[in-house]
């Protein structure tokens, strides 16, 4: 796709871009040591959180499936950050996810290209790693970028939800005024060739905290599915098509108004 919207204060406050590959159970303790080693003149924090839960697409229409494993059998998540906290991956057995998080130190989103290389260097380093030391192959099975926009003004400037969306309900006469928490949710089936098998997008619109915990709403936006291969090339080709579907869907359900702010540029 060509001529994507462009803005110059997008209110992202983090993207996620990741990778679920078949499980290699090495991957943990002492012997991801050498990826440390690799990572570390960037990513010199290492701390330890548990593992993520599965998520897979079901079939057009349907929703998507959660795979949650028991407790005693789940294994080690490993975050690698930077200094500032901004850039992060996150490791475990089958899922590779870089992180690029706003940390409330004024750092502009460096834009979905940073992202993108992030994830196919470490996706090369890792398959390079778990080739040479433990004679295995990546195999990339599920994909997934997500967005986390957060809509709230600097300062306490509180944007009413009808002013950035469309069709949005006017509670202006509801007889107990405006509601106290907004929620809703939106997938879209996505058919490709390029993109994969049984992808979708979610947009959802709910309550949050920004980095100051403060009270805010947030719209994620999320597309996952099955690359077109199980190939790293394949995958990153997945992933740069459902970017452009994001940003695509983002203009779409957002207003005039809302891009004037975030200073829309095509």
């Amino acid at each position: 796709m060509t001529g994507l919207p462009d803005f110059a204060r997008p209110p992202v406050v983090e993207v996620a871009c990741g990778v679920k590959f078949r499980k290699v159970p090495e991957l943990h303790g002492l012997r991801i040591a050498p990826l440390y080693e690799m990572w570390k003149s960037e990513l010199p924090v290492i701390d330890e959180q548990p593992t993520l839960p599965s998520i897979e697409a079901g079939p057009a229409g349907s929703s998507p499936k959660i795979l949650v494993d028991f407790p005693s059998l789940r294994q080690t998540r490993y975050w690698f950050q930077s200094e500032s906290g901004s850039d992060l991956v996150q490791l475990q057995p089958d899922r590779l996810i870089v992180n690029w998080r706003s940390c409330g130190n004024g750092e502009d989103y460096p834009r979905f290209e940073y992202v993108l290389n992030n994830l196919s260097r470490r996706v090369a380093d890792l398959s390079r790693f778990i080739e040479e030391n433990f004679r295995s192959k990546l195999e990339i099975l599920h994909v997934e970028l997500s967005y986390v926009n957060s809509l709230r003004a600097r300062g306490s400037d509180k944007w009413d939800l009808g002013e950035l969306f469309h069709t949005w309900p006017d509670f202006a006469t509801h007889h107990l005024g405006r509601p106290a928490n907004s929620q809703m949710t939106f997938d879209f089936p996505i058919e490709s060739a390029r993109t994969g098998r049984d992808f979708f997008l979610r947009a959802s619109i709910e309550p949050g905290e920004v980095n100051d915990e403060t009270p805010g709403t947030f719209l994620t936006m999320t597309a996952q599915g099955r690359p077109s291969g199980i190939s790293a090339e394949a995958a990153l080709e997945s992933i740069d098509e459902a970017h452009d579907h994001l940003v695509r869907s983002f203009a779409e359900i957002t207003t005039e108004t809302a891009h004037e702010r975030w200073g829309r540029r095509s």
